[in-house]
């Protein structure tokens, strides 16, 4: 009965309240997600024509009506210059179209994760583009609008158009950062009455509400995940895993805050790269393409943002391209493939021999430490590391344990960094509020 009712409930959403929205708020939400729907069931072939056009066509309208590009003397993407936080923001009504009044849209700005805050702006109508992507890359976990929804987020200021959306979409919102194991519980209290709950937000936080699960015994009945904001990494699926079955549908998702939404992995441990939406490029210190299969820093293009087309635009993330001879045979969709996202240019660790460690190069080894309740990796010059500590308990972790991390890390360094140890009771995050496992102050 359950199930008719919610059944009953999306169709009701999806044919009447929905398209009510789209017009009170002129919207096309609805029509994006069915050309979403429509580019999944594209060939390879098809779906590279349509990025190929919409790239050229992206170059073109750039150069006659963007003042920043004014000067760019061809319409190939190596024409163009890297676009970076920093020049973002000190061009930032330069790369707005001439063909729009910048008063009249609407301005956006990163999280700031990178030291750098920027700005960009969009029109109405690529709000809802972006909103009905979302959607429809959560519906590749099995969700459906209108299924109960637990969404973990740092907007906490939910004003009545959001309110609404929580109440439509039935979703259960809640802060995503510094949550007690106290509230953890009585979210997971609040959320056992629904069934088939579909989970949404930072996989830190998920992590932390599954954790809460396993100590407490509090089993919700959830259908799926979805991850945004920052890394899934394996020892968080495995702990979501225990707590809400091996057989949960998990979906990851990479883009960033500046309205681009670039990647998902669904049913590969790839990222499916949203062709008709981004054009990717991964390139080395000099701007140079880097081989498939090699990592380098990411440049992004937006291929569907009329009002402020980000060309070339270096995240500050670094990627690997999966090389078109390892491209699986069998796969649900036909987009590229990214092999893997390592993360921010900050979040690795360097060494005077060369060796380079990401973020999982220390979960690989911290996560079998389970007195470690959360740590932070700190360089401050080439030679040396310190890692910060907290511990559940308000313990201390043996000298044998520290010693066998060392031992693990070194190998993985060749012994060339110096790595020290200091147990603190808090860690700060991010300006954002995001948890940081690396923080780089090299020059």
């Amino acid at each position: 009965m359950e199930k008719d009712k919610m059944t009953f409930y999306n169709w009701l959403l999806n044919r009447l309240i929905l398209p009510i929205g789209d017009v009170i708020f002129n919207g096309n939400y609805l029509k994006y997600i069915n050309q979403w729907e429509d580019f999944d069931k594209k060939s390879e072939t098809e779906l590279q024509a349509i990025q190929n056009k919409r790239l050229q066509d992206t170059l073109n309208y750039a150069i006659e009506n963007i003042p920043f590009y004014k000067s760019v003397s061809s319409p190939k993407i190596d024409a163009f210059p890297i676009l970076t936080k920093t020049t973002l923001r000190a061009n930032t009504s330069d790369l707005v179209s001439t063909q729009f009044n910048i008063s009249k849209l609407d301005k956006h700005h990163s999280s700031g994760s990178s030291g750098i805050q920027s700005f960009t702006y969009m029109t109405q109508d690529h709000k809802f583009f972006l909103r009905a992507m979302q959607t429809h890359w959560w519906t590749w976990s099995g969700y459906q609008i209108g299924d109960p929804l637990l969404q973990f987020g740092i907007s906490q200021q939910r004003n009545f158009v959001k309110r609404l959306k929580d109440l439509f979409y039935r979703c259960t919102y809640v802060k995503a950062f510094g949550l007690s194991e106290d509230e953890l519980k009585q979210v997971l209290i609040k959320v056992t009455r629904k069934k088939e709950l579909v989970v949404a937000g930072y996989p830190s936080v998920i992590n932390q509400l599954a954790l809460a699960s396993i100590k407490t015994n509090i089993k919700p009945q959830i259908k799926s995940v979805i991850c945004f904001g920052d890394k899934l990494f394996d020892h968080y699926l495995k702990a979501i895993k225990t707590a809400f079955g091996n057989d949960i549908q998990i979906v990851d998702t990479y883009g960033c805050a500046e309205g681009l939404l670039i990647a998902c992995k669904q049913d590969l441990d790839y990222y499916y790269v949203m062709s008709p939406h981004v054009f990717i490029e991964i390139v080395d210190d000099e701007g140079s393409p880097v081989e498939d299969g090699k990592m380098g820093h990411v440049l992004v293009t937006s291929l569907t943002n009329k009002a402020m087309p980000l060309i070339r635009y270096k995240l500050g993330d670094l990627a690997i391209k999966l090389p078109l001879k390892d491209y699986p045979d069998k796969r649900l969709k036909n987009y590229p493939l990214l092999q893997k996202v390592i993360g921010r240019e900050t979040d690795i660790v360097k060494t005077t021999k060369g060796v380079t460690l990401n973020v999982h190069s220390f979960t690989g080894v911290l996560e079998y430490y389970q007195d470690i309740k959360q740590y932070k990796i700190i360089q401050n010059n080439l030679d040396a590391i310190i890692i910060e500590y907290i511990v559940d308990h308000h313990s201390e972790l043996k000298t044998s344990i520290l010693n066998d991390i060392k031992t693990k890390l070194n190998k993985l360094t060749h012994d060339c960094l110096e790595i020290a140890f200091k147990q603190v009771t808090a860690i700060k995050p991010t300006p954002s509020g995001k948890p940081q496992i690396i923080e780089s102050n090299l020059k």
